[in-house]
């Protein structure tokens, strides 16, 4: 386990480590707050268990824009 500074600037803004960026390689994640914790937990991590969902099907662009965003709206609802 890494542990760091990070810092906020006057607007809110969290600026995370260098070493820690590089290790995440993520620039977007969600939030969580637990117990007084905040949690940050990178947006392709979540996302990845939906990769290859269409995989085979004949499915239309608006069908596929319509169940990720279905899927998506569920996946924030349950988990954050």
């Amino acid at each position: 386990m890494t542990v760091e500074v990070a810092r906020l600037d006057d607007n809110g803004r969290l600026y995370l480590p260098t070493s820690i960026r590089k290790k995440l390689r993520s620039r977007e994640f969600y939030i969580e707050e637990h117990e007084g914790k905040l949690i940050l937990i990178p947006v392709r991590e979540k996302l990845m268990k939906y990769r290859g969902i269409f995989k085979g099907e004949s499915l239309t662009a608006e069908e596929m824009d319509r169940i990720v965003e279905e899927e998506t709206e569920k996946l924030l609802r349950d988990e954050l």
